[in-house]
């Protein structure tokens, strides 16, 4: 890399994520007005000894536990899609089978994180929930936290039901309904492992080919997942999730949720992105894309539908680097998403930071916030250059 490249900084900067134990790899992928200007890997696939693909190095072919991804590139893409064909309206109350305690709850609420619902309930810690159906009806059952449009909870449980919702409509699986949604977008297979996909449980265990593309997550800790890690092991992933969705509601509902899921690689990670941001998704209005991305919440959040907002402080993963009017995501798992439609520029970030475990939060943060401030520096596309 040349002394002017103005990437310069970002290589160097993930490079040291990873010499630093941030993160064992990463892909980092920047395009600018249609055009890919950064697109690298760094590191490793695992560190860790009890995984086989241990100091594998990372390719930009890698694929990566999207986790939370999947709200935006899955559920919020088909949930557009679904408004845009008129089979839902954003007004729409949750139907009776997914409605239990949270009458009155709409599309839009979902959306927005304005439902009422928790955020977070280890349902996979009860072994009788162990199944698609019982944990829907035990997120119905579980007793919500404040009435519709009061306050904004960021919710995996809305997402599992908003999943279950589009389901219902579409009369298929999710990783069904979006895989024939979003097919002209992504390439092919590419060995047995799609570049954008849901990996159900019942797909079987990756081989020792496949394994080398995918990136794992976490080694499993009996003390934190219980009787989870044996099933976890009798389904092929041993002591490392590898192939099999890092979380684990979405694990014990086979693999295939609203909150979580996806597996990809950086590239058709951007080509949903950039589907969104130049209208290239088959059927998506360009008027409920700009609802999707427009909304502004009474209740002083940053959400859009589906999306997250720029944090007006400059508190959050950009920083102050990109415009105010930028869309994204984060996941869980070390993974971030975000769109500035003001400079056409998508910045897309896949790690496994939760590689051998979930503990260092702070250096995931910090990485995040210092790659969006190198990425638009000398580019004249953010709104400031400040942390």
């Amino acid at each position: 890399m040349g002394d002017e490249d103005p990437y310069k900084g970002t290589f160097a900067l993930l490079e040291d994520a990873v010499a630093g134990g941030v993160t064992p790899g990463c892909v980092a992928l920047v395009s600018r007005a249609g055009s890919i200007e950064y697109h690298e890997a760094h590191g490793v696939l695992a560190t860790d000894a009890r995984s086989s693909v241990r100091d594998v190095p990372v390719q930009r072919t890698t694929r990566y536990d999207l986790a939370s991804l999947t709200k935006v590139l899955a559920t919020t893409t088909l949930a557009a899609l679904f408004v845009s064909e008129g089979r839902m309206r954003l007004d729409d109350e949750v139907p009776a089978p997914f409605r239990g305690r949270y009458p009155g709850v709409t599309l839009r609420d979902l959306l927005a994180h304005e439902g009422g619902f928790p955020a977070h309930r280890e349902f996979f810690a009860h072994k009788e929930l162990h199944s698609r159906e019982a944990l829907l009806r035990a997120i119905a059952d579980e007793p919500r936290e404040a009435s519709p449009r009061t306050q904004v909870t960021y919710s995996d449980l809305g997402f599992m039901s908003l999943g279950a919702w589009l389901e219902y409509l579409g009369g298929d699986r999710l990783d069904r309904l979006f895989a024939r949604s979003l097919a002209p977008l992504i390439r092919e297979e590419t060995a047995a492992v799609p570049d954008l996909a849901f990996r159900p449980t019942d797909a079987g265990a990756l081989s020792w080919e496949d394994e080398r593309i995918v990136a794992p997550t976490e080694v499993y800790d009996p003390t934190r997942h219980g009787a989870l890690s044996h099933e976890r092991v009798r389904a092929g992933a041993q002591s490392v999730a590898h192939g099999y969705v890092h979380d684990d509601n979405a694990f014990v509902m086979g693999g295939v949720a609203g909150h979580a899921g996806l597996f990809g690689t950086a590239e058709a990670v951007l080509e949903v992105a950039r589907g969104w941001l130049e209208l290239r998704i088959p059927g998506l209005d360009r008027d409920v894309r700009d609802a999707f991305w427009g909304w502004s919440s009474t209740l002083d959040s940053p959400r859009k539908l589906g999306w997250d907002g720029v944090s007006p402080d400059g508190t959050g993963s950009t920083g102050r680097a990109i415009h105010p009017s930028s869309v994204g995501h984060l996941g869980f798992t070390g993974c971030s998403l975000w769109i500035d439609p003001n400079a056409r520029a998508i910045y897309i970030l896949l790690t496994n930071r939760v590689h051998p475990s979930r503990g260092d939060v702070a250096g995931i943060r910090a990485l995040r916030r210092s790659f969006h401030v190198s990425a638009t520096r000398g580019h004249g596309c953010g709104v400031g250059r400040g942390t």
